[in-house]
């Protein structure tokens, strides 16, 4: 499940930014059982808050980071959309591909976080 969510410091910095983080749907949670200290990820909601000793911290899925990101953004003049594949995402003018802000790797989760941050870094978001 971890390679699904982003890490503790990817949402950390995002947080930093300004990114509003409470919308996560997911969260990490911290317990002790037989002295052994555990980390877990479930679903983001009351019960995370219910028991305070688990130490909840908010975490962001693809899905979540993609419903933050606006459809289109202006900058310098020009606007530029959203376009989302299976190996990169990012904000293409459609007039001048060059002149787009995309990540491509082989994975979507990490991409679609340095867009994020590109977007609250330039407030976008």
């Amino acid at each position: 499940m971890k390679d699904q969510v982003l890490s503790i410091e990817q949402m950390q910095k995002l947080k930093e930014l300004g990114v509003d983080v409470s919308k996560a749907s997911m969260c990490y949670v911290f317990f002790e059982s037989d002295g052994s200290k555990y980390t877990d990820i479930v679903v983001h909601d009351e019960s995370c808050y219910e028991m305070a000793c688990m130490n909840p911290i908010p975490t962001f899925t693809l899905q979540d980071m993609i419903e933050l990101m606006p459809n289109n953004v202006k900058c310098e003049g020009k606007s530029y959309y959203l376009s989302i594949d299976k190996k990169f995402i990012g904000y293409i003018d459609d007039m001048d591909v060059e002149d787009s802000v995309l990540e491509s790797d082989s994975n979507i989760l990490e991409n679609t976080y340095n867009v994020l941050v590109w977007l609250a870094e330039n407030k976008y978001i």
